[in-house]
């Protein structure tokens, strides 16, 4: 309607020009009549303009979403690290000399004491001096029986008896000495909980071949970062689990930070102590993980980690107020990730009983019309 008007503006404005009696240049005619054009037809084109205001606005719009509300509850700042297990007391039985085992005297999972013989080696190898201590000892042990006889008899002086014995006692110490090197013993009572070679295996010093701990308690041995370590302090709570169970989760707590880094990874070990199972399920050398407490916080505001959206630097969630959708700011603490979906401590911004959107708040904006699914 408006392009019509002008054209018929523009038609009486030329009629007008051609009928005057003045002398007008055709040139200057024309362009007249086209700046003439121009700017009324400019004018038709803003009539009509929608608002900016209203564009994308529907007010009949009505957005479905899940909500929860804003509760007081304990919560607590975890972090899993991934660790080694080992016995409360472990040793690891190893061969001081190269040579053959003849005899293997235990099974996995047996208890032994202090001193049982677990693995035998060869006594009559080359590399074994067993057999050459024990012709000695006995020889010098029978010269040190006829020496008593003598000074029995009154026959030698204390000093010649008190030479034998001396040579006998050595004897005795070589004997032993060599005797350990092909009697493989036990320093701990515990349980066997691993061995690593067989009967006929030639072995060689320093080769753990079997190993025994006391795994009624346990030690978790896992590293930390430099930023981390500061956080961590003796006596703080660790939950032991395996994946493949974590019903099994034992309870333990911290009793060792380093305070010096390793050189390779330049990270902090730590170990904690925690109790096994009825059925001593956790074994040394297996991997397991452990969520560690780094601080708690009790009867605080919390809402679900998966409600909050960030915009910039800034936290914000959708509450709801008579059905309609209103973003707020939020200022957060704590969370803990432990629980599913994750919670998250608020320290700003929202109110015990706030009804917030949990799902649905990607289509929402200040103002939206929402129906709650439950």
């Amino acid at each position: 309607m408006t392009f019509e008007i002008n054209y018929r503006l523009f038609f009486t404005i030329t009629k007008h020009l051609i009928n005057m009696k003045t002398k007008i240049h055709l040139n200057s005619l024309i362009i007249l009549t086209i700046s003439v054009l121009l700017f009324f037809n400019g004018c038709g084109k803003d009539e009509g303009k929608e608002n900016p205001d209203k564009v994308g606005t529907d007010l009949n719009v009505v957005v479905p979403v899940s909500i929860t509300t804003a509760e007081l509850k304990d919560i607590s700042s975890k972090k899993t690290f991934a660790g080694s297990l080992e016995g409360i007391k472990q040793s690891k039985i190893v061969a001081r000399i190269p040579e053959r085992i003849t005899a293997i005297n235990v099974n996995v999972g047996d208890f032994v004491k202090t001193g049982d013989i677990v693995i035998q080696l060869d006594k009559t190898g080359q590399s074994s001096q067993f057999l050459q201590a024990q012709a000695n000892l006995n020889n010098v042990e029978k010269e040190l029986n006829r020496m008593k006889a003598l000074f029995k008899e009154g026959a030698i002086s204390q000093q010649n008896l008190d030479q034998v014995q001396t040579a006998y006692d050595i004897a005795k110490a070589n004997f032993e000495a060599a005797k350990n090197t092909v009697d493989l013993v036990s320093p701990i009572s515990g349980r066997v909980t691993a061995i690593n070679v067989n009967a006929g295996d030639w072995v060689v010093p320093g080769i753990d071949l079997a190993v025994v701990a006391e795994i009624e308690q346990m030690i978790i041995k896992f590293n930390v970062s430099e930023t981390e370590v500061q956080d961590f302090i003796i006596g703080t709570d660790v939950f032991i689990y395996s994946e493949f169970d974590k019903n099994l989760m034992q309870k333990g707590k911290i009793t060792e930070i380093n305070r010096s880094a390793s050189f390779e990874a330049r990270s902090f070990q730590v170990k904690a102590k925690f109790p096994n199972t009825k059925d001593n399920f956790y074994k040394p050398g297996m991997f397991v993980k452990a969520d560690v407490v780094l601080q708690s916080k009790k009867n605080v505001l919390t809402i679900p980690t998966t409600s909050i959206t960030q915009q910039s630097d800034d936290n914000f969630v959708y509450i709801i107020k008579n059905n309609l959708s209103f973003s707020k700011k939020i200022k957060t603490g704590l969370s803990d990730e432990s629980v599913d979906g994750g919670l998250t401590e608020i320290i700003e911004g929202l109110s015990r009983g706030d009804t917030i959107v949990i799902a649905g708040m990607n289509n929402l904006s200040d103002s939206t019309k929402v129906s709650v699914v439950k």
